[in-house]
């Protein structure tokens, strides 16, 4: 029967790590959107489901059955389907059979390659089980996973191994298999609330009919239940929980029934334990949210557990000594790492190597405090500031040293900071330090203080300089050494400081690779590399700019200007200035007058014209020449400031105002004229018009578009 109905795809395998699952279930979604897609079979949107025990996919309005259609084939060449007296031949005749046509109905048609005998077939229509059946297995064995498993004879290969499949188009079962199962209507329900198999009515009762046997398959509404039942948990302990967004995330894709109970340890660990150190604990170990009233850490917390309740105890005894233990374990690292002072630490840096071709964690330390050095005095630090920084640089990395950070390496700075402050190191020290570290993602905060955006910046630019001085460079998707992240946080920390210049601090970054290590070939060393890693740096501010609102064309209008001087704010601020002007009624014809002026300019430049854009008064005859001259020397009066005071929108305005001038010149003025005195005091005009221009963003980059046709 022809209409259409929800298509459920369910594979069930054993346990899914959490971190695999939405990935997971996303790519078969995918997959089953490409199957039916390839047969013409008209869908919504795939929504994917999942659990620790399933991987499912749910299609609305999924056509059941396709279009039947005609259809040309080609056999044999002509020449072989038909003899010299124009008789068909054996090659014919079976080619004709094949496809359950008289070979009377064959005709001949031309192609690339020649004549060749064809028929016109019709190609029935298709159900979907027909079309999943015949495709599922493929599609599902291209799925990739960061690791799979074989099970049975070793010929299956998945994310888990697979025990159930359930494939429904509405009511009707359908005939497909994976890994040597059979599909049919029945999931599993539960382990301990309902275990068994569960009977699904229907595609659009899938979720319903899984909820009666205890599994939430909707990891949106798994999490806010969960979210729910940690609160609850954590009021009956006179608190709220701690935010953490990614452990709820995690937690609710480890359990198919979203239930929590909270736990107790001794109050000792709040008393003596940094609050950061004690949450890190619950969170790595145990998947612990912490539970705080006030402001204050509770000596309490709550974990996601896969039943509805405990009523004896047990799960929640079972955590807490589980908890007790790490939490003795971390006391014991924080009073040993205690006994030294951070900066007693700093020889021991010279055994962890940083990377075997860059030296050790101690060279490493050497080279950013001299960049910090230099960006303390390029950004007008004053002296104690300056000192700060330093400090902070030669102290940052003396925390993996420590147990803690080898217990908790997620720790690194932050115990850092901690120590510091505890040796009583200036607060400004011990926040750069402790900060060291943000933005690890790419919308994770910035740190708080100046001191710790500028360490930052300084410590990814020598990671990146000294990766790209031994030709470490990511290609393609390849970067283990995450320089991608590395330089996204460099450009993000430098905007937001704002007056950190990257081409100069690049420069500054290699000069301390250019010997390199001991051992490191004379053709792995930094020379030549600046050019590479700030086109590099530029990539990584491209896709911050667009995230930011910012067309391809608008960023590629500031390329020159970061090429010379590589302002991640200013340019910023360019892009947004540019944005406003583009909406002007101004924007079109300088913007098409711009790319003229480009073309002209490049045209003389391989004529050999050199522009004069000091000619004596006698060259500029034309009024339209001399009106251009006048109106570029009072807008070079006006924009030079504005742009040196970072008033991009003002500048742009101003240069505006030249489009009369530029208007009426290119209607009155021949540029290429025959004699060389008038063609370069014109061609130095436009030169001037560009100069300008070009101090504030490149217009002739800009895709031009007229409002009638946009």
């Amino acid at each position: 029967m022809s209409g259409t109905r929800t298509l459920l795809l369910e594979i069930g395998c054993e346990e899914i790590p959490a971190r695999m699952l939405p990935a997971a279930a996303g790519d078969l979604a995918r997959a089953v959107a490409r199957i039916l897609d390839q047969a013409k079979l008209s869908h919504g949107e795939p929504r994917p489901l999942w659990t620790p025990r399933r991987l499912a996919v749910l299609v609305p309005d999924v056509a059941t059955e396709t279009a039947s259609e005609e259809a040309t084939v080609t056999g044999p060449p002509a020449s072989v389907a038909w003899d010299g007296s124009g008789q068909p031949t054996g090659a014919a005749r079976g080619f004709a059979q094949r496809h359950g046509i008289g070979v009377d109905a064959l005709t001949k048609v031309e192609t690339g390659k020649g004549a060749y005998a064809a028929a016109t077939i019709l190609r029935p229509s298709r159900g979907v089980g027909e079309v999943l059946g015949e495709l599922l297995e493929k599609e599902v064995r291209g799925l990739s996973f960061p690791k799979t498993m074989r099970w049975g004879s070793g010929e299956h290969a998945f994310v888990r191994p697979v025990h159930w499949l359930v494939a429904l188009a509405g009511e009707s079962a359908l005939d497909a298999s994976l890994f040597g199962i059979a599909a049919g209507g029945t999931s599993r329900g539960h382990r301990v609330l309902a275990d068994g198999p569960v009977e699904i009515p229907s595609a659009d009762e899938y979720v319903a009919a899984l909820e009666v046997s205890g599994v939430v398959a909707e990891p949106e509404k798994r999490r806010a239940a969960l979210s729910v039942a940690l609160a609850r948990e954590a009021e009956r302990e006179g608190g709220s929980i701690v935010p953490d967004e990614p452990l709820l995330q995690e937690t609710a894709d480890m359990v198919e029934h979203p239930g929590a109970i909270a736990g107790r340890f001794d109050v000792r660990f709040v008393e003596e334990l940094p609050r950061e150190i004690l949450a890190t604990c619950l969170r790595h170990h145990q998947r612990a949210f912490s539970i705080s009233a006030g402001g204050k850490t509770l000596p309490s917390f709550a974990v996601a557990v896969n039943v509805a309740s405990d009523p004896e105890g047990h799960v929640r005894r079972g955590n807490e000594w589980v908890v007790s233990g790490r939490l003795e374990d971390a006391l014991f690292f924080w009073r040993e790492d205690r006994r030294r002072s951070l900066s007693s630490r700093s020889d021991a840096l010279s055994g962890i190597t940083f990377q075997r071709e860059l030296g050790t964690f101690a060279d490493k330390t050497e080279r950013v405090a001299g960049l910090c050095a230099s960006l303390a005095d390029g950004c007008g630090l004053d002296p104690e500031d300056r000192d700060r920084l330093v400090r902070a640089a030669r102290l940052a990395r003396c925390d993996l040293t420590t147990g803690l950070v080898g217990e908790f390496p997620e720790l690194q700075g932050v115990v850092g900071g901690l120590l510091a402050a505890a040796d009583g190191e200036n607060e400004e020290v011990t926040r750069a330090i402790y900060h060291l570290y943000q933005p690890a993602g790419a919308s994770e905060e910035l740190p708080p203080t100046r001191l710790g955006r500028m360490l930052g910046v300084a410590d990814r630019m020598d990671t990146l300089s000294g990766a790209f001085a031994i030709g470490l460079i990511p290609s393609g998707s390849k970067d283990p050494f995450a320089l991608r992240r590395s330089a996204h946080a460099a450009i993000r920390l430098a905007a937001a400081e704002g007056t950190i210049e990257l081409v100069g601090l690049a420069a500054r970054a290699l000069e301390g690779h250019e010997e390199g290590p001991p051992g490191l070939p004379a053709d792995r060393r930094a020379n030549g590399a600046q050019d590479t890693l700030v086109d590099f740096l530029y990539e990584r501010f491209a896709a911050l700019a667009e995230g930011e609102g910012a067309r391809y064309d608008e960023i590629a209008s500031v390329r020159e200007i970061a090429a010379a001087r590589f302002l991640p704010e200013d340019l910023l601020r360019r892009l947004e200035a540019l944005r406003r002007f583009r909406e002007s009624d101004d924007f079109l014809a300088l913007a098409t007058a711009a790319k003229r002026v480009r073309n002209i300019l490049a045209q003389a430049e391989d004529r050999g014209d050199v522009p004069d854009t000091s000619p004596d008064e006698a060259a500029l005859e034309l009024p339209a020449e001399r009106g251009l001259g006048d109106a570029l020397g009072m807008a070079a009066a006006r924009i030079d400031p504005l742009t040196a005071s970072g008033d991009y929108t003002a500048a742009l305005a101003t240069l505006a105002s030249l489009r009369p001038a530029v208007d009426r010149f290119f209607d009155d003025v021949l540029v290429m004229d025959e004699d060389q005195g008038r063609r370069t005091a014109r061609l130095g005009l436009l030169a001037r018009f560009q100069g300008l221009a070009h101090g504030i963003v490149d217009l002739s980059e800009l895709v031009v578009v007229s409002r009638a046709a946009g």
